[in-house]
């Protein structure tokens, strides 16, 4: 089966829904987000109360996936866990990157508690999107660093990587980049 697949990952409030969806849009092909199509198709093993989040059944989610992909010319997936899509399936990933001040802004705005909103800042400051894609999908991972670009500046940036126009280069390193008080203020609430 082709690589049918491009994957917009990275940490929640990265913007990944919104390129997606415009990214469909332009190149005509299907969007799936997989949390919600865990949701919807139940493909969940339970509920973490603690973590506020559903734990989900990978090999129903395979499954699934397999049944999309046969019937698909080809995929937008939208997810902050889109590296378990297995490796044949996947053409690229593009992983969206957001300073971890800015993210924190946007969690909090979301109304997310604290512990979510601390897990999914360390989550972008240590890299763990792209590291989990780079673990299955190596050669295919791209990093967009989205702070301050507008949705459209990013959109054309993802298409540059689709369409081959950009090799895979360096990727942020937050941990380099922000000051002792930055890393302060960022666990401060």
């Amino acid at each position: 089966m082709a690589r049918k697949c491009i994957v917009i990952s990275g940490c929640p409030g990265t913007g990944k829904t919104v390129v997606a969806r415009k990214l469909s849009d332009i190149l005509k092909l299907d969007y799936i987000n997989l949390s919600e199509l865990v949701l919807i198709e139940k493909l969940y093993r339970g509920y973490d109360v603690e973590r506020g989040t559903y734990v989900v059944d990978l090999r129903k989610l395979y499954q699934k996936i397999r049944e999309i992909i046969k019937v698909s010319s080809g995929i937008i997936i939208d997810s902050h866990y889109g590296d378990i899509i297995p490796s044949k399936y996947v053409k690229k990933i593009i992983v969206l990157r957001l300073h971890p001040i800015e993210l924190k802004r946007r969690l909090m705005e979301r109304g997310w508690g604290v512990e979510k909103i601390r897990e999914n800042v360390e989550a972008e400051l240590i890299n763990l999107c792209t590291l989990n894609a780079l673990d299955r999908h190596k050669g295919r991972v791209y990093e967009i660093n989205v702070t301050g670009k507008s949705v459209d500046e990013v959109v054309r940036e993802a298409l540059n990587i689709v369409n081959n126009k950009v090799k895979p280069k360096e990727y942020v390193d937050w941990l380099s980049m922000l000051s002792r008080s930055d890393f302060t203020s960022l666990f401060q609430f």
